[in-house]
């Protein structure tokens, strides 16, 4: 004898659909993401043949060959650069200083740099190249 019962639905959710999505967000976003650059402004570093290679420094000063500067990454003018790089220095005397500058900088804004650089009490200035 059979019975006419309810009929069982058997709900079954299908995840692949779902796995396809989330793989498909993930090369969305690794496609589109932005990644930061170091540097705020853009340099052409000048070739040197006895260029060494050195650990980064703690303290590192760019300038391009529009006269842009930039402290760490942060962008600053050539008159606040005294005012912000001595507490730096002060915080420790021996603290190599590295001095990005492009390569067609003029040679008169590149040595005011370093004028107020050493007047702020910097005495180990390197500055960066690379090598040929």
């Amino acid at each position: 004898m059979e019975f006419e019962g309810r009929a069982r639905i058997h709900s079954h959710l299908d995840i692949a659909p779902l796995i396809d999505i989330v793989f498909l967000l993930l090369v969305f976003f690794m496609l589109t993401s932005t990644f930061m650059v170091p540097e705020a402004i853009e340099l052409e570093l000048p070739e040197s043949s006895s260029a060494q290679v050195s650990d980064i420094t703690p303290i590192i000063v760019s300038l391009n060959e529009t006269g842009q500067l930039a402290l760490n990454g942060e962008r600053i003018d050539l008159e606040q650069l005294r005012a912000t790089i001595e507490p730096l220095i002060k915080q420790n005397a021996d603290v190599p200083i590295t001095l990005k500058s492009d390569a067609s900088t003029r040679v008169q804004l590149l040595l005011q740099v370093m004028d107020e650089i050493r007047a702020a009490g910097g005495t180990d200035v390197a500055l960066a190249t690379t090598q040929k």
